[in-house]
């Protein structure tokens, strides 16, 4: 496999039969999915449903990096707050295939979509949480502008015990207030 073996783009509802298979092999490879196993619905309808939904919501985006047999090897969303007062905080989530770890694939599924985040005029800050002993994604992280924003201690369980999650946040570039005003506007 070359950095250039696999592409990145949005998740489209044909996608959701790879979308499955890639969860299963994930879920199983790591514990610093804040989702697992235990929690997957291993049903390619209800994955279709998922990419919907992410199609649906303006301030919410799938983007999955895919190899050139069509495999899903890397997915990195944004779900926007559905909440007035919430609504511009975008919560990311990734997860890489093991076998492509260390080789750029999630600092660029990172890139791409906080890309499309600021390109997005509803969203103003992007939020994540990070085990606290996963110190290569806090680090990737880092140099992505995220800064750690407090300690949630024993907030995930895993089959050896218990971690820490770390709330990491970036702030996006400000827009003008009659631009934010008219977005608002026009949300409704």
């Amino acid at each position: 496999m070359t950095d250039d073996a696999y592409s990145i783009r949005p998740a489209g509802l044909a996608d959701a039969e790879a979308l499955c298979a890639f969860k299963r092999q994930v879920f199983g490879e790591t514990e610093f999915l804040l989702q697992g196993l235990e929690d997957f619905d291993d049903q390619v309808d209800v994955e279709r449903d998922l990419i919907g939904r992410f199609h649906h919501q303006s301030n919410s985006v799938l983007v999955l990096a895919v190899d050139d047999d069509g495999r899903v090897i890397g997915l990195c969303s944004i779900v926007g707050g559905h909440l007035w007062r919430t609504r511009h905080v975008g919560t990311m989530s990734i997860g890489v295939l093991r076998a492509w770890w260390r080789r750029g694939v999630g600092k660029r599924l990172m890139l791409q979509t906080m890309r499309w985040a600021e390109e997005n005029p509803l969203l103003e800050k992007l939020a994540l949480q990070v085990h606290a002993t996963n110190t290569a994604a806090r680090a990737m992280y880092a140099l992505l502008g995220f800064e750690e924003e407090g300690l949630l201690r024993r907030e995930a369980k895993l089959a050896g015990g218990e971690d820490d999650l770390v709330p990491m946040g970036r702030l996006l570039p400000r827009r003008s207030a009659i631009v934010t005003h008219a977005l608002v506007r026009n949300w409704d």
